[in-house]
């Protein structure tokens, strides 16, 4: 029932009077004041009529609100539950209070300097803000009030109190739902104030920002105004939008989930509502297309979600621009890889028709120096790569070096998607285009980013469009100054792109092709850095098979030889570092029966390259290598019928050389190390002869023994002792030819009885196992008398060291002996029977001597 008019004023001189308490002295008396006066309204057994409430609000608004102003902290936020019961829950809507509330609202917290220095009564007064936003939500009473909301929010969003900014943000959205018409001429003043929110520690502050820009710069542009005949659009300044594309993108690192989540929502809205969305589409699209990349799930199907929706719109509002292609391009285009899902139309279109815009900005961000931010947009440069199809070729030019310096990234991540960018490339590019592009850059000095790069253009185009270039790519790959590389890096790249040209060969494919790969393939092992432990001859197996070879002998035989030609460049020139030489080596290492399929062309090579004057290092390790494959001749000459000729060239050309005295210690290092592979040559081996012409081999001998008894007396004791053992068997493969003659024998063993009296115990025991086989076999006109005297010096020299304190020697004089008793018994025994009182060794001797009677008897 309507009150009486006395009760009415009853009512207010009530609240008057609680009111006037407010001016006392003692805080609690002033909280105690707000508490009643609330009490007071809120008494169920009372009834106010709106024009009772006006008059109360009149009668203490000037107490009340100023209680906001209270110096006391508890009082001030009483005055703020106050307030809010009245303003909020017990005054009708009517702009007349929001005159009073407003300008003390403005003084508290919207001001430049901060007034309320209590962070809780802060908070406090903008959630009291967002009620009086939501209670006069779309109506005409709070339209003068927006300014002043928006001076208090440009504020708070600013306060060093996470909980206000975060309550500020939803507080701006809440405006922007509230008054749409009207927000938008004063929105653009939150953008930098809520942009400051971005970086903020507390995730909830940045989400609610993101969501607060995403409002604002939409209202800010657009404002629907709905009437009888229908929707007005009208403008703004886009000057915001600018400002926010950054921060906003920045965020797309952000480390929670729901902070890149919120950024592809807002995207998503922006593209899909914006008024004027066309004229920036290439500005906002990246911020949607890096969460289909995202590495939380869910974020990469909420944003693929959004995507698709935002393709949909956009072929529906082109449907008359794309009708050919709805209606006729229905499948996706040939080999289309089955692991991924086609974009839509729209969707393909919308990139298609921007990719220009893009693909610059990419190009620049590719390089930027955050990590971050390479790897993003790696991963947007597969989107992109993947919806524009073949729409990317004419902007490929200016993509590359980015793409180049992206592969060289320290991330993996990064390079791994600009791989896999190359290859989606590779499927929608024409090859003539894209070779074009990539293959100059590579004459002019390739580094391993633009090989990452071509490797993924190759294993991307199907083997049907790249087979008739196979043979222009892989020869550019084998050209010297490319493959001829070091650098463990574009050795490795280098390797993966022979096996994408591999996998690429068919039986159209020229021939040219498996010699260009196998080039590289050597000329990577040969040079390989030693951290690529995987780059070996295991290499050529997938190449034979691919080829159709049976093994991977066959691989080395047919391409070693024209290998072989190719280097065969002044070998005498080489250093141990240079390419040709190292391939040399890898052949003579590794190519097995292929070796002695090309014997002239490896010995032509090995003459020049061990020339007394070619590098002392380079020649040692060439020696190293060809010692190396000596040792395993049943194989590399399993296929070859006449080595003569071979081996009169090798030891003519490179041992007789080499073996000559020169002062100085390289010299002597380089004759102990000729030395050796010329005992590794002359090892005779089951079913391989060496020597088929024996002019020949008594000619190679004249040559050889008398450097050979020269270095019987090197300096260096290895020499000394591998000159005996070369002798031992140049002895042995005259005696197989029938050309061992006494002048030989007379004219070698003195040098070798010599070596008994060695410094070098090693030398010494050396000499021992050698004699018998030199007196082996001896010619019979040795045996005769008039040689007697030969035979005696030998045996006294013997008998001199069969008195030897080393066990060893006395065991390898008896065997020397027993060969001497072969030629001369009788004097064998005589000179044994004579010195015997004179030895310490009775034992020795008398064993001797029972051998001798023992071989007489027979």
């Amino acid at each position: 029932m309507p009150q009486s008019e006395d009760n009415s004023a009853e009512n207010v001189q009530t609240a008057k009077k609680i009111a006037l308490i407010l001016q006392s002295d003692d805080k609690k008396a002033r909280r105690q004041a707000l508490a009643d006066l609330e009490k007071f309204l809120s008494n169920p057994n009372k009834e106010f009529s709106n024009q009772d409430l006006r008059n109360i609000f009149v009668e203490t608004q000037m107490y009340t609100l100023n209680g906001f102003r209270d110096k006391t902290e508890i009082v001030r936020e009483q005055a703020i539950k106050f307030m809010n019961f009245l303003i909020v829950d017990k005054l009708p809507l009517n702009d007349f209070y929001l005159t009073y509330v407003f300008p003390v609202l403005v003084e508290r917290i919207g001001s430049l300097e901060l007034i309320e220095e209590s962070e809780e009564i802060r908070l406090e007064l903008v959630k009291f803000l967002q009620a009086i936003i939501l209670k006069y939500s779309n109506t005409e009473q709070l339209k003068p009030f927006v300014g002043d909301c928006v001076i208090i929010l440009c504020e708070t969003v600013k306060d060093k109190h996470p909980a206000i900014k975060e309550l500020s943000c939803k507080c701006v959205i809440d405006l922007a739902q509230a008054l749409p018409r009207d927000f938008h001429l004063q929105a653009e003043n939150l953008v930098k104030p809520i942009i400051t929110c971005f970086g903020h520690q507390r995730y909830r502050v940045r989400v609610e920002a993101i969501k607060a820009i995403g409002t604002t710069l939409y209202l800010s542009m657009i404002i629907i105004q709905r009437t009888i005949s229908g929707e007005v659009i009208m403008h703004s300044s886009y000057k915001g939008l600018d400002e926010a594309i950054g921060p906003m993108a920045e965020k797309l690192f952000d480390q929670i989930p729901l902070v890149r989540r919120t950024v592809a929502q807002v995207a998503a809205r922006w593209l899909l509502e914006y008024r004027d969305r066309y004229s920036f589409f290439y500005k906002i699209m990246p911020l949607l297309l890096t969460g289909l990349n995202d590495e939380v799930e869910d974020t990469r199907i909420e944003s693929h979600r959004l995507w698709e929706k935002v393709g949909l719109q956009y072929k529906n509002e082109n449907e008359k621009d794309l009708k050919d292609e709805i209606d006729f391009l229905l499948e996706p285009p040939k080999y289309y890889p089955e692991h991924l899902k086609r974009p839509n139309l729209g969707c393909r279109v919308l990139v298609q028709r921007n990719v220009g815009k893009l693909t610059k900005a990419l190009s620049s961000e590719l390089t930027s120096w955050q990590e971050d931010i390479r790897v993003r947009c790696s991963q947007l440069l597969c989107g992109l790569a993947l919806h524009s199809e073949d729409g990317i070729t004419q902007n490929l030019q200016g993509l590359l070096p980015a793409m180049y310096s992206a592969a060289r990234d320290e991330d993996q991540r990064v390079v791994v998607n600009i791989i896999q960018a190359s290859e989606i490339m590779g499927l929608f590019v024409p090859i003539k285009t894209w070779y074009k592009l990539v293959l100059p850059v590579l004459e002019d000095g390739a580094h391993f980013g633009h090989l990452s790069v071509l490797y993924g253009f190759i294993k991307g185009t199907p083997q049907e469009y790249i087979t008739d270039s196979l043979n222009e790519i892989s020869g550019l790959l084998s050209e010297d100054s490319i493959c001829y590389t070091r650098k463990k890096k574009v050795q490795i790249e280098l390797i993966k792109c022979v096996d994408a040209i591999s996998e690429k060969i068919t039986e159209r494919s020229d021939s040219e092709v498996g010699f260009h790969l196998f080039k590289i393939i050597i000329a990577s092992i040969s040079l390989r850095d030693p951290e690529n432990v995987n780059i070996d001859s295991r290499l050529l197996d997938p190449l034979y098979k691919v080829l159709g070879f049976p093994d991977r002998g066959s691989v080395w035989s047919a391409y070693t030889g024209r290998l072989l030609s190719h280097i065969q460049t002044d070998p005498k020139s080489w250093t141990v570092v240079t390419a040709q030489r190292c391939i040399l080596e890898t052949i003579l290492l590794e190519s097995s029966r292929a070796f002695g399929e090309n014997l002239p062309v490896i010995a032509s090579i090995l003459v020049e390259a061990l020339d007394p004057d070619a590098d002392a290092e380079s020649r040692l390790k060439t020696f190293w290598a060809l010692s190396s494959a000596f040792d395993n001749k049943s194989i590399i000459f399993e296929k070859s019928e006449d080595l003569t000729e071979f081996f009169d060239s090798l030891i003519s050309g490179v041992f007789v050389p080499s073996l000559v005295w020169h002062p100085g210690r390289t010299a002597e290092a380089m004759r102990t190390m000729a030395a050796s592979c010329l005992l590794c040559a002359l090892t005779p081996i089951e079913g391989v002869s060496l020597f088929n012409s024996a002019p020949i081999l008594r000619d190679l001998c004249e040559k050889l023994v008398p450097l050979l008894i020269s270095l019987m007396e090197d300096a260096a004791f290895r020499s000394r002792e591998l000159a005996m053992e070369c002798v031992t068997l140049l002895k042995g493969h005259a005696c197989e030819h029938n050309i061992w003659t006494n002048e030989d024998l007379i004219k070698i063993y003195p040098e070798i009885l010599k070596r008994l009296d060695d410094p070098i115990e090693k030398v010494r025991l050396c000499a021992l196992r050698v004699l018998p086989e030199i007196f082996a076999k001896t010619p019979e006109a040795f045996k005769e008398a008039h040689y007697k005297a030969h035979h005696e010096f030998i045996v006294d020299t013997l008998l001199t060291h069969f008195d030897d304190d080393d066990h060893n020697v006395r065991n390898l004089v008896f065997d020397v002996l027993k060969v001497i008793a072969t030629i001369n018994l009788q004097l064998v025994s005589d000179k044994v029977e004579r010195h015997k009182p004179l030895l310490c060794n009775q034992k020795g001797c008398d064993e001797v001597l029972d051998y001798l009677k023992q071989m007489m008897l027979e």
